[in-house]
């Protein structure tokens, strides 16, 4: 179950009286939600999938049913130098030869897991240093044989980030529609579009595969589905996935080529002004130790002329500036107190561009502790939220104006249900 220390935590990042009491019924929502799931084997993936320079071989062998703990615990990451082995071991069985407090049968399922790497054989000579075979790390989805007298560098992710609502979502009732070349589906808030660096099971391109087992059985899961664009794991709504990369680089360049228009609905406590909102847009650097990686935004006044230009071609707006228009606001009752939604319009896409801009206009949306309004006066520093709370954030439709095996140009889709607000 969530901790206590935590619910108060998100609490008092919530702010007003009203948001605190909607975030305490998320919360509340999510604990009965909440329940351990375990790991069921899978066929093992053929040593191919493992990088091709590494001469191991499949154990054969499947997990059964081995549980990765639902609750979040603290992250931990063991790096192993497995070198001088006697004789021929399996993966999981050096990795507890060398982290005896863990099980070899909980290694097999961080193996299934996606939550180890291991790297190309490296030479006996070799100066093992920080980051120096990086480049040389491969994600390891089944147990393997190493060769006697082999050295490998391998790292493990022992508490995996867990995303439940992976195993809580009809996934069939999310597509809304597939063709030879795309599937468009309808994003439950709580999960990431594709695999995190310890999960890859997890997940949208993931579960939508397993439900509709699209390509062949022999490839690697991760080759199977290809992102298009991504939403933010406590986002929900509509994305595009492909089903092949020629498709996904064409879809890509849809999307530069600004020829795809999306419509978010965010809530919020106050309504926000009918029009542009325009900031430059400043991402930070990803930093170890030093908190959440966040974007940051800065008042930009454009002239009309510069607005005009924007608007009309989208692919002149500079990488730097982010714009978006605010369709409607209007107010919405959620568990007894008046919030308001407000429908956006991207004219940009930018990293969390709607809860960096809304947060900098003092409208952070609804359960977001990344991005808190600036005169809040919180003392709690802004955290990544967990899975389970969902933000007043939802991909309401995406249009696509080129023609593509989804449709002619122009075609629409939307997400107006499961907007969990809507149903509080």
């Amino acid at each position: 179950t969530i901790s206590f220390q935590r619910d108060m935590f998100c609490l008092r990042a919530a702010g007003s009286p009203a948001k605190r009491a909607l975030a305490l019924l998320v919360t509340k929502r999510a604990q009965k939600r909440r329940r351990t799931f375990s790991v069921l084997s899978s066929s093992p993936i053929a040593s191919s999938s493992s990088s091709s320079s590494v001469p191991l071989k499949n154990t054969g062998t499947t997990t059964t049913t081995t549980e990765i703990p639902s609750e979040k615990r603290p992250a931990r990451v063991e790096h192993c130098d497995l070198k001088s082995l006697s004789n021929n071991k399996k993966l999981s069985e050096a990795l507890h030869g060398e982290i005896t407090d863990v099980t070899e049968r909980y290694f097999q399922a961080l193996i299934e897991f996606g939550a180890v790497y291991i790297s190309d054989e490296l030479e006996e000579d070799f100066q093992l240093e920080p980051n120096t075979v990086k480049h040389k790390m491969k994600r390891i989805r089944s147990d393997v044989i190493l060769p006697a007298g082999s050295r490998h560098y391998v790292r493990a992710h022992v508490n995996p980030r867990r995303f439940l609502a992976a195993g809580e979502t009809r996934w069939m009732d999310c597509i809304l529609k597939e063709t030879d070349d795309f599937v468009v589906v309808m994003k439950p808030s709580g999960l990431p579009v594709s695999p995190s660096v310890d999960n890859a099971k997890e997940n949208v391109l993931r579960c939508v595969w397993s439900a509709l087992r699209v390509g062949n059985e022999n490839d690697d899961e991760a080759t199977k589905l290809f992102p298009t664009h991504r939403l933010d794991v406590t986002t929900s709504g509509v994305v595009v996935v492909a089903k092949n990369s020629k498709a996904a680089s064409i879809f890509s360049k849809i999307l530069r080529d600004g020829f795809v228009e999306k419509q978010y609905l965010a809530l919020t406590e106050n309504p926000a002004k009918i029009g542009l909102m325009t900031h430059e847009y400043e991402p930070s650097e990803r930093t170890i130790g030093k908190g959440a990686r966040t974007v940051k935004m800065k008042t930009l006044k454009l002239s009309e002329d510069d607005t005009a230009s924007y608007l009309k071609k989208k692919t002149q707006i500079p990488s730097n500036v982010a714009i978006l228009r605010v369709e409607k606001s209007e107010p919405v009752a959620v568990n007894g107190k008046t919030f308001y939604e407000n429908t956006v319009k991207l004219i940009t896409g930018r990293t969390h561009q709607i809860r960096a801009q809304f947060s900098k206009e003092n409208l952070a949306l609804i359960n977001d502790c990344l991005y808190l309004n600036a005169n809040d006066g919180e003392t709690a520093p802004p955290r990544v939220p967990e899975p389970e709370e969902k933000i007043g954030l939802h991909a309401l439709s995406l249009k696509i104006n080129a023609e593509t095996s989804l449709g002619p140009k122009g075609v629409e889709f939307r997400a107006e249900n499961d907007i969990w607000w809507r149903s509080s």
